[in-house]
């Protein structure tokens, strides 16, 4: 008998000891599950990869102004800005990050300081070369 309530008493001390770190694990699971912020970063980053072969002529607060040199015709002019609720690049309609409430672009010296919020309230700030 005694040594079932020993037991028992290890059983409960172990649980009780263990339940914190199963309810982080829990948490970070919920969390990954949302991954807005994994989408975020993979669209940043499609962007810089987007704008490494651009040459840069304008930053407005709500836009991107790039231009392609294009083999034999004028320079076309790639734009990228805030449509309904995703950043997208122009001419066509080619969504580059999904779920933001806001974009907004800051000329810096050598940088660009971009900054999103989504849908959820998230702020997420990153930095482009130019």
């Amino acid at each position: 008998m005694l040594e079932c309530l020993i037991a028992l008493s290890l059983l409960v001390g172990l649980l009780l000891f263990l339940m914190p770190f199963i309810k982080q694990i829990n948490q970070l699971w919920a969390y990954q599950e949302n991954a807005s912020y994994l989408e975020i970063h993979i669209g940043k980053r499609q962007l810089e990869h987007e704008i490494e072969s651009l040459t840069l002529l304008e930053v407005k607060p709500t836009e991107l102004v790039y231009k392609k040199a294009v083999d034999g015709k004028a320079d076309e002019r790639i734009i990228f800005d805030m449509y309904e609720d995703k950043l997208r690049k122009k001419p066509g309609f080619q969504p580059i990050i999904v779920g933001l409430k806001s974009a907004t672009f800051v000329e810096l010296d050598s940088l660009i300081e971009m900054t999103l919020i989504t849908l959820q309230g998230e702020r997420y700030v990153y930095f482009l070369k130019k």
